[in-house]
């Protein structure tokens, strides 16, 4: 059985989540400019990650794409707790996402019938150091 732990997504939530309300104010999330720094923030979280991190947030963030439960799932993405607009094209999205972490294409990935989506991140929280 394949597991996805998309909970490592959220290891990179700071840049959103360390904001002000004037900061999320100016904040447009749609916006390339603002995009680019976001995701500039959640490589270099990315970047601290030791390699299964690694290798489960870009698992997460294909099965997410891959899987047509985007809008399920979102939430791992962009926490309901940043206070942001909507993301006007969440396919677009993740693949610019998904580049500027692993500097490769993302792509449509069969991950088969036997997927356990593990939501919750247990008793000690993620480990992005392994």
């Amino acid at each position: 059985m394949k597991k996805i732990f998309p909970w490592y997504i959220r290891a990179m939530d700071y840049f959103l989540l360390a904001m002000t309300d004037d900061d999320l104010d100016e904040f447009n999330i749609n916006n390339a400019e603002c995009q680019a720094k976001l995701f500039d923030a959640m490589k270099a979280d990315f970047d601290r990650f030791g390699p299964v991190s690694k290798q489960r947030t870009l698992e997460s963030l294909e099965y997410l794409y891959s899987s047509g439960q985007i809008e399920k799932l979102w939430g791992y993405v962009v926490p309901g707790a940043a206070d942001v607009e909507e993301v006007e094209d969440k396919h677009d999205f993740l693949r610019a996402l998904y580049r500027k972490l692993s500097g490769h294409k993302l792509e449509q990935k069969d991950f088969g019938a036997d997927v356990e989506l593990v939501t919750d991140p247990g008793p000690r929280g993620v480990d992005i150091r392994e």
